[in-house]
């Protein structure tokens, strides 16, 4: 919105009306004087002529400008004084009473042309004045009639200064208020550029996952909002305690590898200054600075900068440069703007990108794990199936050593050996599970006549309280798996639950069958909820050394329990123990 005074405008507009109404009024007057036969007269051609040469002047006076320095209101009093002599010298030539309209039309005109309260009432004053003077030389001092119009005529002079400051006051408070509009104007439209450079930069950060996508896109949106060729960034790197150009660089539309250009923050320069200080700076001519050494990398001719700050740290310095004029105050407010989300979002993507360099990083050296795993696994299964049969061949009633010290050390290693295996099978599933490459045969499964036929083979699956329930249903399961987490879980409550009973229990549900396990030992403590099916977790060592084990044994269960689209849980049991419950897909 241009900024225009409207009571200027409105000023002008009534001198123009004035004007039209003056030129008709002297022409009207002129031919009035030359149809009287009195045109002859050199004083009244005088007059004529000086009127006619004030009509002119003032027709083509700045009027603009003059009410703007206050010289207008002094030519309008002059005005309005030459125009009351004007007609005080008509009425006198005329016969008959003059006519209060013309004098109090001049009141009105000043009054609408907004003069000052003073030179109003200067003007008021002088036609009452002026027209008492016509009435006196028409009725003399003492016409009652005379007297009667003059105060009719001073009251109506006054009443007209009332409402000329009335109507001044209210055009003031409605200029106050077209200030304050334009004013509100402005910052609206101020505000909504930065909101749409703040949406483009939202836009742009939304559109990239890596730093190096949006960094060089994000610059770019940045230096076209205060018609910059080239921006770029330096962040902060705690560590060397530099700043550091981020590649690549926006350069005219287009992103430009960087090579590594570092500034130590002593050094001289509008990077380390700005960083240092937290303030803006512009430098609109770079040759006064010939020792900064970022501004003679990019060889720019003007700079300007502003730092990147997350609360009151600040993380780097945002620049832009090679502007076609100069850098403004409002390209510095813009830049200030935009550079608050900038930062928190580059710092936050900086950190992700480093979250996502560690991931990747430990993934790899998880895969690593697991492949050394899985191939120590099976190099050690091959010697390991021939111990196991060396030992069953020597545990042979033929070939049993008579020395029973011999035959116990036979014996003992035959169960070392069946264990180690055990083991080496348990983190060959581990590895398989974590690697995703786990092979799952499903089948349809009767369930009953499973768990029967398994606490049948298990050891010490007498201990096992089971009813069968018939009708209980079909699953669809891999029956090598299914047997594998039955039998831990039940080997674990074996194991752990002391000389208490061992109950397994079978439900029918929505979708699905349940299988729970139930011990009445010493439970499993609250802490250590959380971490039970993580692998190499051993939930009670002091009390657990001694039955062995290398804490796989749950993290199997929940690996195999959801390959086949099951789910597995823990609940403790009620008076103590623990409860592991398996649901598997019904058929």
């Amino acid at each position: 919105m241009d900024r225009t005074d409207p009571i200027v405008e409105y000023r002008i507009r009534v001198i123009g009306t004035g004007l039209i109404v003056s030129w008709l009024a002297f022409a009207a007057a002129s031919i009035w004087i030359f149809t009287s036969g009195d045109f002859d007269t050199v004083p009244l051609a005088v007059a004529t002529g000086s009127v006619f040469a004030g009509l002119v002047i003032v027709s083509i006076a700045p009027w603009r400008t003059m009410l703007a320095s206050g010289i207008g209101d002094w030519v309008l009093l002059a005005w309005c004084s030459i125009t009351l002599l004007g007609i005080l010298v008509i009425e006198a030539a005329r016969d008959g009473s003059p006519a209060a309209i013309g004098f109090l039309l001049v009141t009105f005109f000043a009054a609408a042309t907004l003069l000052p309260n003073g030179a109003m009432l200067t003007v008021a004053i002088g036609s009452t004045v002026i027209y008492g003077a016509a009435v006196y030389e028409e009725f003399g001092i003492d016409g009652l009639t005379g007297s009667i119009d003059l105060l009719a005529f001073g009251g109506a002079a006054m009443f007209v200064v009332l409402l000329s400051v009335g109507i001044r006051r209210q055009l003031e408070q409605t200029a106050t208020a077209y200030d304050e509009l334009v004013e509100r104007d402005a910052m609206l439209a101020r505000r909504e550029r930065e909101m749409s450079q703040l949406y483009d930069v939202s836009r742009t950060i939304g559109a990239g996952s890596k730093l190096d996508e949006v960094l060089p896109e994000l610059v770019g949106r940045v230096a076209q909002s205060v018609s910059a060729r080239v921006g770029l960034v330096l962040l902060y790197d705690r560590e060397s305690e530099h700043l550091d150009l981020m590649s690549p660089i926006w350069v005219a539309g287009h992103t430009v590898a960087a090579d590594p250009f570092t500034l130590a923050l002593d050094d001289p320069g509008i990077g380390p200054r700005v960083f240092m200080s937290g303030d803006p700076a512009v430098i609109d001519d770079t040759s006064v600075v010939p020792d900064d050494p970022l501004v003679s990398e990019i060889d720019a001719q003007r700079v300007a900068a502003v730092a990147m700050r997350i609360e009151n740290r600040a993380i780097g310095v945002l620049l832009v440069a090679d502007k076609a004029d100069a850098f403004t105050a409002v390209d510095v407010e813009t830049l200030q703007s935009v550079a608050a989300p900038a930062a928190l979002v580059l710092n936050q993507m900086a950190r992700y990108e480093e979250a996502r360099t560690t991931g990747e990083r430990m993934a790899e050296l998880a895969e690593l794990k697991t492949d050394f795993v899985s191939v120590v696994s099976h190099e050690l299964r091959t010697p390991l199936t021939s111990i196991i049969g060396a030992l069953t061949t020597l545990q042979r009633p033929e070939l049993m050593p008579e020395d029973p010290r011999a035959a116990q050390l036979v014996d003992m290693a035959a169960k070392q050996s069946s264990r180690l295996k055990t083991l080496i099978e348990d983190l060959l599933v581990m590895s398989r599970i974590e690697a995703d490459s786990l092979p799952v045969r499903p089948e349809t499964i009767e369930l009953e006549t499973f768990i029967v036929d398994l606490l049948e083979t298990l050891p010490g699956g007498d201990r096992v309280l089971h009813e069968p329930v018939e009708g209980i249903g079909r699953v669809v399961a891999d029956p090598d798996h299914l047997t594998r987490v039955i039998s831990n879980l039940l080997d674990n409550a074996i194991k752990y639950g002391g000389d208490t009973d061992i109950e397994l229990i079978a439900t029918a549900s929505s979708g699905e069958v349940v299988i729970s396990i139930r011990d009445h030992g010493p439970g499993i403590p609250y802490e250590q909820h959380d971490r039970m099916f993580d692998r190499f977790t051993q939930l009670q060592p002091h009390a657990t050394r001694s039955k062995g084990g290398a804490g796989l044994g749950l993290s199997i269960v929940r690996g195999l329990v959801e390959a086949m689209d099951g789910r597995v849980w823990f609940e403790p049991t009620v008076g103590g123990g623990a409860t592991f419950t398996v649901a598997i897909p019904s058929a």
